[in-house]
């Protein structure tokens, strides 16, 4: 690849990150809900892959247990996540979404879907499509590198 293609990946990525960082907290306002984005990210895991051990949650995304800790404890506090016993160790806990939490999470879900939709309106779907699955392969190589693997 041509140094200056790489270069332009780069700067137009830096951009699309600053972007999502204002998009973020307009997602979270329009949600109407309390929950900050680090907090939400949780929310989101435990929505997805069910009822899980903090370890396991951290290791999601990418962060160490300690960190995780205090924001699931924020959560646990505000009624969005709540500790069980674990069905396979009853002396372990697993965190879960409560039905607070899962509104939260499809709250959020809906109007990121809906902004999405607005900015890509007047794309084809077939641009649609191609974005989604160049991103897929970026995000897949972006984890392996982080990962150790490249």
């Amino acid at each position: 690849m041509r140094v200056e293609q790489i270069a332009r990946v780069a700067e137009e990525v830096a951009r699309l990150q600053r972007m999502l960082g204002h998009a973020r907290s307009q997602i979270l306002s329009g949600a109407g809900q309390d929950v900050e984005w680090a907090a939400q990210i949780l929310i989101s895991y435990l929505a997805a892959a069910g009822p899980m051990r903090l370890g396991a949650l951290a290791a999601l995304v990418q962060s160490d247990s300690s960190t995780v800790s205090r924001q699931v404890a924020a959560l646990v506090r505000d009624g969005f996540v709540e500790r069980r016993a674990d069905p396979d160790d009853g002396r372990a806990v697993v965190l879960a979404v409560t039905e607070a939490g899962e509104q939260a999470h499809q709250i959020h879900r809906q109007i990121r879907n809906e902004r999405y939709g607005d900015i890509l309106a007047s794309w084809t779907t077939e641009d649609v499509t191609a974005l989604a699955t160049l991103l897929h392969r970026l995000d897949n190589a972006f984890e392996t590198r982080l990962r150790g693997g490249g």
